[in-house]
């Protein structure tokens, strides 16, 4: 919903009581640069003056705001003719005597200062929606007279070079932002006796290269339309902004604008600039940001920082943004997912292969039901300050707010990296399922702790890909309540082994505890031949080659045109294969790793390696499930181990009765097989009711 600025202003109301001296002489609800605290803080403020002759101990008296209040419990001593600057950050008096536990709502409000006798209104003062850093206030202070300032005083004199009362209507533009098939001529309807300035590089329309405007504005080109009004008796009101993509084929996409200076420069987040502005981190390299895409909300303020930890210094970076309330953000971004989460990530997949590697394995995951929590994402082209910036994916951040979502839950821990460190809640009941795995401990004791479907998942997607910074990219989180059992998180699938590389062997040999536990995992003896059995189950349908290859085709061919203009758009500054390249060397990993994966498993576990043929048949049938997974119709040759227990199951589909197996002697739907000793299995369903 587009928030919109309320133009009557209220202002303070007369004193109940003639004797009052004390009085609210300026609020700034939604401050963000006007002060800060050594820690980058920006509370609200709020700003109190003695009128009188005589100093005023705020002791006993309260602010009120609405069904809220705030009692001065110390002395507060506010002395003649004296400014007092209150801090309304909501932390209350345990943070200083003059913090006031409120936060002033930026929508607008009424306070009250309420006398020590607890009924007594000393002064009362309306405000209304404000924009970010504006404040309003008595002029001169202690009047009853009020105006906006742009410039706000806190502490000080209230001061102006004129009275404004208001604010300007918002430019409205005869044709809206979007894809153009071709130019467009944009006419700016504004406000009488306004005048209008514009940019069309993401630029404050108020800056020193902004346009006056005096005709309609012809844009033939990619570019992002900026516009403000102004009047010498009210201050510049909303800005107009849309951004303007001219041909490209009327595809979704996603542009991002930022002030040119809070991309690039010094003191920009892109830089590099002096200080090599990449390696920063923290809310002091957040800048404003305005985020449009394919979705019914109004172009978003969002704040916007670099994301990701190694590709931060490549060329094509991530970006991650805030949904705030120093910036009027909406309440939640429109992530994929149809989650209420106020941070998203647009990931630049800017390594080699990355968009494909990470694109699959979102895919398989979701296909087929995998016990890993993955972020879903988007894919869309980027446009930064109308510029064409590539092939993104529009994520939701995997914050604690993702997790409690995710897992449905009010309350969460989460862990992250080698060391495990502590993101959000404790790390004691980690620590203790750590210990667990590593002793070896009874699956029920495991069990208890975490989902052990979920690690052994983990461990079968990091052995099938090699993945060579499984140890870095660790990420768990539980529900924070007695059951709540720790489940692990798929990210960052930007790094794989070559097919012949002996992943199995080179994960067996940590000797610290390190995400999946290999090397505990293989020498339990339960859980060991849940691991193996899991792992030739996904290669027999997740990963098995023509799935596999179906899959990363058809993601290749969904965005060949995105991949082919990315490809051209860093192609002189990224080792960035070819997409049809990259497409190949997905396909021959996909054919050669199953076979030197299962060698070196039966290396690394004494175990001989079989070959079961599976006749499973036709959907219409009936279907055949494998470890819990979906086996695709056709005769299948699964590479096995010998001495695995194998699980199958039979469902048959309506109009059909499951009535035995060929190949083995069991009658129930429900088998366990041991492939040293089957050669061929097959499931025999009949038409219902059929002799």
């Amino acid at each position: 919903m587009r928030r919109t600025l309320i133009f009557l202003l209220l202002g303070p109301l007369p004193c109940v009581t003639a004797s009052a001296q004390l009085l609210i002489n300026e609020v700034l609800p939604s401050n963000s640069a006007t002060w800060t605290d050594d820690r980058g803080r920006s509370p609200d403020l709020l700003e109190l003056y003695n009128t009188g002759d005589r100093p005023v101990d705020l002791h006993g008296m309260r602010l009120a705001l609405g069904a809220r209040s705030h009692v001065f419990e110390g002395s507060l001593i506010v002395p003649p003719g004296a400014h007092k600057l209150l801090f309304a950050s909501g932390r209350g008096p345990s943070h200083g005597p003059d913090h006031v536990a409120l936060r002033l709502p930026r929508t607008g409000g009424s306070l009250l200062l309420v006398a020590a006798d607890g009924t007594t209104i000393l002064d009362h003062f309306t405000w209304p929606a404000l924009p970010v850093d504006v404040s309003m206030g008595r002029l001169p202070d202690g009047a009853r007279d009020w105006s906006l300032f742009e410039v706000p005083t806190p502490g000080k004199a209230n001061t102006t070079d004129r009275v404004r009362k208001g604010f300007t209507a918002t430019p409205v533009a005869s044709v809206p932002g979007g894809h153009h098939a071709g130019p467009v001529q944009v006419e700016l309807k504004h406000c009488a006796g306004c005048s209008v300035r514009y940019t069309l590089d993401g630029s404050d329309p108020g800056g020193p290269y902004a346009t006056v405007y005096t005709a309609p504005i012809v844009i033939e080109g990619n570019a992002v339309l900026r516009a403000r009004a102004y009047a010498d008796d009210r201050l510049p009101g909303g800005l107009f902004h849309a951004s303007y993509i001219i041909g490209n084929g009327g595809r979704p996409f996603i542009a991002l604008t930022m002030a040119p200076g809070d991309l690039h420069g010094d003191s920009g987040i892109y830089g590099p600039g002096l200080a090599s502005n990449h390696t920063r981190r923290g809310r002091a390299w957040e800048r404003s940001a305005v985020l449009e895409g394919p979705w019914p909300e109004d172009p978003m303020n969002v704040g916007a920082r670099l994301h990701g930890s190694g590709s931060r210094g490549l060329a094509k970076r991530s970006f991650k943004f805030y949904a705030r309330d120093r910036y009027n953000s909406p309440d939640a971004l429109p992530v994929p997912g149809d989650l209420q989460l106020r941070e998203g990530i647009l990931r630049a997949d800017a390594s080699p292969h990355a968009f494909l590697r990470n694109r699959l394995m979102e895919r398989i995951v979701q296909r087929h039901a995998l016990e890993v929590d993955v972020q879903r994402s988007e894919p869309m082209p980027l446009y930064l300050n109308g510029r064409y910036w590539g092939l993104y994916r529009w994520m939701p951040a995997k914050d604690p707010a993702w997790s409690r979502q995710v897992l449905g839950a009010d309350a969460v821990e989460v862990v992250a990296g080698p060391a495990a460190r502590k993101v959000v809640g404790r790390t004691a009941h980690f620590r203790r399922a750590q210990e667990a795995i590593i002793a070896r401990a009874p699956i029920d004791t495991l069990n208890a702790l975490i989902d052990l479907t979920s690690l052994i998942d983990l461990a079968c997607i990091d052995l099938w890909t090699g993945r060579g910074d499984h140890d870095l990219n660790v990420r768990a989180h539980r529900a924070a309540h007695s059951s709540g059992r720790w489940r692990w998180v798929l990210f960052d699938m930007d790094l794989w082994a070559p097919p012949g590389e002996n992943s199995v062997a080179r994960m067996s040999t940590a000797t610290l505890p390190e995400t999946p536990y290999l090397p505990w995992l293989l020498a339990h003896a339960e859980v060991a031949p849940r691991l193996l059995a899991r792992l030739i189950a996904m290669q027999a349908t997740a990963f098995a080659q023509a799935t596999a290859v179906a899959m990363v085709d058809s993601i290749h061919l969904a965005h060949a045109a995105e991949l082919q203009a990315d490809h051209r758009r860093w192609d002189l500054e990224l080792e960035h294969p070819a997409p049809e390249a990259s497409l190949q060397e997905m396909r021959t990993f996909i054919t050669q790793r199953p076979a030197h994966l299962m060698r070196h498993l039966a290396d690394q576990t004494g175990h001989k390696l079989r070959t079961i043929t599976v006749d499973v048949p036709p959907t219409g049938n009936g279907e055949l499930w494998i470890e819990g997974l979906l086996l695709p119709p056709g005769t299948q040759e699964v590479r096995c181990l010998g001495g695995v227990p194998l699980r199958f199951r039979a469902v048959p589909a309506e109009g059909f009765e499951f009535i035995g197996w060929k190949g083995a002697d069991e009658e129930a739907p429900e088998l366990v097989i041991d492939p040293a000793r089957t050669k061929k299995l097959r499931a025999i369903f009949k038409p219902a009711g059929e002799a």
